[in-house]
């Protein structure tokens, strides 16, 4: 039975070691947080600073349309000076261009007010820009590092459950069913009794069942937590291992 534990802890020594990689695995995306949310950040700003760019460009585009339509009718009203005949349609006329002029005028502030604003974003959008292109540089880079861990942790897994695999067949067929079930709810299955506790929950263990557990006539379950339980002696030097 002393072989059976021995074996049941190489068993437990490489499921360790399948839980601590995919620990590593789900927490190594964790270290590239930070990169990515100022990444993020960046990219949302460079954004929305090219959308307003754009948005004012359009605006520009419609109000130099709008100046040139001005700019026709002026043309036109200039054109029908010679076929006005009374004062009537004189002062009418005098209305009209005025009001083309007023049109053409507020036309031109806005032009300038917007085009002063597009140098001003145009600056803002470089600089966005600048500061996208360097979050997501050493985004990417941090990225690159932590796929590649990714990648040999992947491996190393691999690795173990190759070991697992040639372990458990060398554990007793109904052993391994009682260590399987344990395990599939819990680490640790199999724990050493230390100063007459389970050293897995920590619970007093009946003095009889300590004393049943030392002679080893079969592996015992911790009456608390159903751990298979062994005291230290019983394996001293027992485990091989687990590695590559």
């Amino acid at each position: 039975m002393q072989e059976q534990l021995r074996l049941l802890l190489d068993l437990q020594e490489v499921d360790e070691a399948i839980t601590g990689a995919r620990l590593k695995q789900k927490k190594l995306p964790e270290q590239v947080a930070a990169e990515l949310a100022a990444f993020t950040e960046a990219e949302t700003g460079f954004v929305e600073a090219e959308r307003t760019l754009a948005e004012l460009e359009a605006a520009r585009r419609d109000r130099e349309a709008q100046l040139d339509d001005q700019g026709a009718h002026m043309q036109r009203l200039k054109a029908r000076l010679k076929e006005i005949t009374n004062t009537r349609e004189y002062q009418a006329y005098i209305q009209e261009m005025d009001g083309v002029q007023r049109a053409i005028g507020k036309l031109e502030e806005e032009t300038l007010s917007i085009l002063a604003d597009i140098e001003t974003i145009s600056e803002q959008v470089a600089e966005r820009r600048k500061e996208f292109d360097t979050h997501r540089e050493v985004y990417e880079a941090e990225r690159a590092k932590v796929d590649e861990a990714l990648g040999h942790i992947e491996k190393d897994v691999e690795t173990f459950k190759a070991q697992r695999t040639e372990r458990a067949a060398r554990v007793d067929p109904t052993l391994l069913k009682r260590y399987e079930r344990i395990v599939a709810g819990m680490r640790h299955p199999v724990v050493a009794i230390n100063d007459g506790a389970c050293g897995g929950c920590h619970m007093n263990i009946p003095p009889q069942l300590v004393s049943e557990v030392k002679r080893a006539g079969r592996v015992h379950e911790c009456p608390h937590c159903q751990r298979l339980l062994y005291v230290p002696e019983q394996v001293a030097g027992q485990t091989t291992g687990a590695g590559h």
